[in-house]
């Protein structure tokens, strides 16, 4: 529809998320491109809001979407728990009338009219006016299906009761017609419950930073809300603040846990003359920030459009029932006329033959066609329920089965995500009494390798407090006595200014397991003697390895894209047995890295948990996100892990699969019965009431295959 619209050029549209973006045609605004959008949307039976370029513009859009959808979700709400209402009765009564002798009306025909007029007037109003608008853009969808079977049952059973022959035992079809729209209004729900989280990811980027911002002038300093600061600024950053604005330090030197922008697992130094980013954590010291760039011009703005755009240049995702119907529709509806013309002509009367015709568009009811998908889709979802997998979008379990890459973020993915002590090794004495010693010194600062130390200490039973004469110098470490002695912890310079000691040192890191000495270190020396070095590092999660095993054994590629250092990233990748690993890369690199796969032909899931990780998960196939991560990456991603085990993943993609072949056994149920039963109704050999049994039986089956899919896919 909207490529059909003059004023527009190209059009793409991600039905997922509920999302399009339009080119304006040859000489056309982008405001009267955008007006033409939202017509054709309109007429096309949807609602369309503006985006918007900044992200104040685009927040103010979700939220007016969002306020639209829940009131819609409400009136769908309604309606499924009147169809369903509606529906029971008939269901008991059809269920009485099979151990009938006579043929009887368990509930009597006026009160059945009542109860199917409610059902045709409330319930199914959204599908007559959607299958309008399809038939009037030239084609026909689902829609359109269910309006032709429940209106063709409604007619013919409404015909009987006003002409009295229900009365005698003339047969009625509401009960197909109700069932059909209390099963697809259910079919509705769940796919809009599917979709209620999308946005959620930017949402959450607009809390990460402060409302007010710390600023200085000639005047002092002062709060100022962060919409109304400006390049030039000067803006303070203490030590638990999260930096509202990108800029170069002018004063002051600090640590930032750039982790959830760069991916990087360990705090990094910040001093004089270094560029830092808004979102960024400060910890160890205070900053004075030049102010270079301010709201949608910051990085983690441009992040945010990253993670709303990705995927946006892909094809529309058209549902395989929508696809056949395009075909399907038409053809029912030829047959049913080929079939009344060939009883007229051969020659019954004008009431049998539309009897006959009758049976078949009953027959062919899309109920079980319409729910082969979301049936199996949603027992899918159940097992993946089960097993701690959550699914924010339940086409996931469709793009899942067909995965054949998994590429993994390293940090609080497949490592703990937080700053642990891994090695400790000593000079002399035991590393016990040099643990305790550093702990002392630690317990002054807030950076995060000196709290692992802590904490080290403290999981050993050895933590005690005391220290005096304590310094922290910025930047280089920490100095303070103990018993009278000097001790000093930090980096190699601030323990040995004078390098005596580097071939002690050097022996020191030489005795660190491979890959350990690319970690971040502490030196520990007493009275200016080395004693000690402490590596710092995120270690492996207890189960990263058998998850890496359980993907190989499924045939699935292994990949690892962190925002870390290439030789922190190797040693992981050649623990866990990944194939290929690659560091140093930033949101926009891993998101070039998977689009480069998914040129290639491959499918791909991509598991992460940081706001960097968000263009990632949003441009894989499937994006999985761990149930510790931000809630951005969680917002972004189609599937959650309810726990942080990797291992899921493999889980995922095995129920994946059993969905894959539940859906493929439930189209072929459908089929089958449409197979068999059209060509008997065509050949008058099915009443309108055989002809409803059979379309019931068809979703019964559907049904149960669905119920033994959630049983099994575990």
């Amino acid at each position: 529809m909207l490529r059909k619209a003059p004023e527009i050029r190209e059009a793409f549209v991600d039905l997922a998320q509920d999302r399009a973006v339009i080119a304006p045609g040859e000489g056309v605004t982008a405001d009267a491109a955008l007006k033409a959008a939202l017509t054709a949307i309109s007429d096309a039976g949807y609602a369309g809001f503006a985006r918007g370029g900044s992200l104040a513009e685009r927040h103010a859009g979700r939220e007016k979407r969002a306020a639209a959808l829940k009131a819609e979700s409400d009136m769908l709400r309604l309606r499924a728990i009147v169809a369903l209402v509606i529906v029971v009765p008939f269901m008991v009564a059809m269920g009485i009338e099979v151990f009938q002798t006579e043929h009887a009306h368990v509930i009597p025909p006026a009160w059945q009219l009542g109860l199917a007029l409610v059902a045709q007037v409330f319930c199914a109003w959204p599908f007559y006016g959607r299958a309008w608008a399809s038939v009037r853009s030239g084609g026909t969808n689902m829609d359109v299906l269910v309006v032709l079977g429940t209106a063709t049952a409604f007619i013919m059973s409404l015909r009987h009761v006003l002409d009295g022959s229900a009365h005698h035992g003339a047969p009625l079809y509401f009960e197909g017609s109700v069932a059909v729209i209390a099963f697809v209004l259910i079919g509705k729900m769940i796919e809009r419950a599917a979709k209620r989280e999308a946005g959620a990811a930017l949402g959450a980027l607009a809390d990460m930073l402060p409302d007010e911002v710390l600023v200085r002038d000639a005047a002092g300093e002062r709060r100022l809300a962060r919409d109304l600061v400006l390049p030039g600024m000067q803006v303070v950053a203490r030590p638990g603040a999260i930096l509202p604005v990108d800029g170069l330090v002018l004063e002051g030197h600090a640590f930032l846990d750039e982790s959830s922008l760069t991916g990087e697992s360990m705090p990094v130094a910040r001093g004089v003359g270094d560029k830092v980013q808004a979102g960024s954590g400060v910890s160890g010291g205070t900053l004075v920030v030049e102010v270079q760039a301010v709201q949608d011009e910051t990085r983690l703005a441009r992040l945010a459009r990253l993670i709303e755009d990705a995927g946006l240049n892909e094809a529309p995702a058209i549902s395989l029932a929508d696809r056949i119907s395009h075909v399907f529709v038409p053809a029912v509806l030829v047959l049913a006329v080929l079939t009344a013309t060939g009883w007229l002509l051969a020659g019954v009367g004008a009431e049998r033959a539309l009897i006959i015709a009758t049976s078949v568009l009953v027959v062919a009811c899309p109920c079980a066609l319409g729910l082969a998908t979301p049936i199996a889709l949603v027992a899918g979802a159940s097992a993946a329920a089960r097993r701690g997998l959550i699914l924010a979008d339940h086409a996931a379990l469709e793009a899942g089965a067909g995965i054949t890459n998994v590429a993994f973020d390293k940090t609080g993915t497949l490592t703990e995500g937080r700053p642990t002590l891994v090695a400790i090794r000593v000079t002399e004495g035991t590393e016990k009494a040099a643990l305790g010693l550093a702990a002392r010194l630690a317990a002054g600062s807030d950076h995060p390798i000196d709290t692992a130390i802590v904490a080290a200490a403290r999981a050993r039973g050895i933590f005690q407090e005391g220290i005096e004469a304590f310094e922290a110098v910025s930047g280089g470490g920490l100095s303070g006595l103990v018993e009278g002695r000097r001790l000093a912890l930090g980096s190699r310079a601030f323990i040995d200014p004078a390098g005596v000691a580097d071939q002690a040192l050097s022996g020191l890191v030489a005795r660190l397991d491979p890959g350990q000495n690319a970690l971040p270190a502490s030196y520990l020396a007493v009275d200016g003697v080395p004693r000690a070095v402490l590596v710092v590092g995120d270690p492996l999660r207890a189960t990263s390895v058998e998850a890496i095993t359980d993907l190989r054994a499924l045939g699935i590629g292994t990949i690892m894209l962190s925002g870390d250092r290439q030789e922190v990233v190797e040693p992981v990748a050649a623990t866990l047995g990944i194939d290929d690993a690659r560091g140093g890369l930033k949101p926009e690199d891993k998101l070039a890295v998977l689009n480069g796969i998914i040129e290639r032909g491959g499918k791909l899931a991509f598991v992460g948990d940081g706001l960097n990780d968000g263009p990632a998960l949003r441009a894989a196939q499937v994006g999985i996100a761990m149930g510790t991560g931000t809630e951005v990456a969680k917002g972004a991603a189609s599937v959650v892990l309810g726990r942080p085990d990797p291992r899921l993943v493999a889980d995922f993609i095995r129920i994946a699969r059993r969905t894959r072949n539940g859906i493929r056994e439930n189209l072929v149920l459908a089929f089958v019965f449409n197979g068999i039963a059209i060509p008997l109704a065509m050949a008058g050999m099915l009443s309108p009431a055989v002809a409803g049994a059979a379309m019931a039986l068809s979703s019964v089956s559907v049904a149960l295959n669905a119920v033994r899919l959630s049983r099994t896919a575990r």
